[in-house]
């Protein structure tokens, strides 16, 4: 079963903000934007009410709670990047400019019974549903409307270093792997390399590919110092902390990724 922890939405391209989150887990083994499906499940779950309005940039945050979600002074392109896992702001293609410079406040409420079923579901499936549930906002209130397309952007191919692999491979294990993600800290048990290069995509801004070569799964334990942690931090950076503890390199490079294509999106009236 695979273990989950909270990660927050990253501000890629946007000045540090202050951001607070709850209740709500993000999988620590989710899709990356290269292949995350768009609107399959079933139209089961949607928000009751939903206020939009203009904003200031002061106090930023985003949260989930168990039956509302709400984000404030924020501009539309991170409620985007949440509802679709972009983790590039070169990811979304044809956004205009106030959709990326105006901060809004949203206040999201479901009704009683939306939210009990949904704090039913896996972990993984709530989280995939609600994404899709912030889509669903997106196309009511904001008129958005997408597609898919590739484009060659920068990536991080992970391979082994040459000092070599420092992991250590998992031959029986029945439970399935699990991992836990915490600040600056990574604890994985007969976890998949194609899992953690996913995951890594979270944690650098970046799509990452795995090249490791590396099959089955792994345990491992790595320990970094977070983006924005204090100079004084005496841990490596995430880069240096791969190759030193587990024998693992991140390589700059450019591949296709998979991008979102903005069809149609217009200014909400307040309410």
């Amino acid at each position: 079963m695979t273990t989950v922890a909270s990660h927050p939405v990253r501000l890629l391209g946007l000045p540090l903000l202050a951001t607070a989150f709850a209740t709500l887990p993000a999988p620590v083994f989710c899709q990356t934007a290269a292949s995350a499906p768009q609107n399959t499940s079933p139209k089961s779950f949607a928000y009751e009410a939903v206020t939009v309005k203009p904003d200031s940039p002061n106090n930023a945050f985003m949260k989930f709670t168990p039956d509302s979600f709400s984000m404030s002074g924020m501009p539309m392109v991170m409620l985007i990047r949440t509802a679709y896992g972009v983790l590039m702001d070169d990811q979304i293609v044809g956004l205009p400019g106030w959709a990326s410079s105006e901060p809004m406040q949203i206040q999201a409420k479901m009704d009683p019974e939306t939210a009990a079923a949904l704090g039913k579901l896996p972990p993984m499936e709530h989280w995939k549903e609600s994404r899709r549930m912030l889509q669903e906002l997106l196309a009511d209130r904001f008129g958005l409307k997408t597609h898919h397309a590739s484009k060659d952007l920068p990536i991080y191919v992970l391979t082994v270093a040459k000092s070599g692999s420092k992991v250590k491979k998992i031959t029986n294990d029945a439970g399935g792997g699990n991992a836990s993600y915490g600040s600056g800290n990574i604890s994985a048990h007969a976890v998949p390399m194609e899992n953690f290069a996913t995951n890594l995509s979270f944690t650098v801004g970046r799509v990452v590919v795995n090249k490791t070569g590396l099959e089955g799964g792994y345990d491992f334990t790595l320990e970094f110092a977070p983006e924005g942690a204090d100079a004084s931090d005496p841990r490596p950076s995430i880069f240096t902390a791969l190759e030193e503890q587990l024998g693992l390199k991140l390589v700059p490079a450019k591949g296709p990724v998979d991008v979102i294509v903005i069809d149609r999106i217009e200014r909400p009236s307040e309410n």
